[in-house]
C-alpha cells in the first residue's frame, strides 16, 4: 500500500495558500479576457492546488505533499467526508487536476470550452474555500 505524503503547516498559513489561489484565480481571469486559453486552464490549476492546499491546512493542520494527484483529491475529501459540498469540491478538484499535464505538457493546446470548464470550477472552488475558511 502507497502511503500519502503529506507536510504538517501552521493553521495561520492557511491565508498564505488562500492568497497564491487568489492571485492565479485574477491571473486565469485576466487570461481568459484575453483568450489564452492555455494560461487560463494552467493558473486554473495552481488556483486549486493552492486553494484545496488553504484548506486542507485550515482544516487538518497538513497538506498534500505528493506527486499522485488523487492523494491530494482524498486528503482534500478526507476534511469533512460526510459533507456533499466537501465530496462536490472534491470532484471539482479531480476535474480539473485530471488536465494537469495535457494542459502543462501535452501537444494539445487548450481550448476556450477548456478554459470555460477550468474558470468556472476554480471560481466556485475558491468560494467554497473562502466561505470555509473565512469567519
Amino acid at each position: 500500500m502507497i502511503q500519502m505524503r503529506t507536510r504538517p503547516v501552521g493553521r495561520a498559513h492557511f491565508r498564505d495558500y488562500l492568497k497564491r489561489a487568489e492571485e492565479c484565480l485574477h491571473a486565469l481571469q485576466m487570461a481568459y479576457e484575453h483568450d489564452e486559453w492555455n494560461a487560463c486552464v494552467i493558473n486554473a490549476i495552481h488556483c486549486m492546488i493552492a486553494a484545496a492546499d488553504a484548506f486542507c491546512v485550515y482544516r487538518l493542520g497538513t497538506r498534500h505533499a505528493g506527486e499522485r494527484h488523487d492523494d491530494a483529491v482524498a486528503l482534500f475529501a478526507s476534511s469533512d467526508p460526510s459533507s456533499e459540498e466537501v465530496k462536490a469540491n472534491a470532484r471539482r478538484l479531480s476535474r480539473v487536476l485530471g488536465v494537469k499535464n495535457n494542459a502543462e505538457y501535452g501537444e494539445k493546446l487548450m481550448g476556450r470550452k477548456d478554459a470555460e470548464e477550468a474558470k468556472r470550477d476554480a471560481e466556485r472552488f475558491v468560494a467554497f474555500v473562502k466561505s470555509r475558511t473565512e469567519k
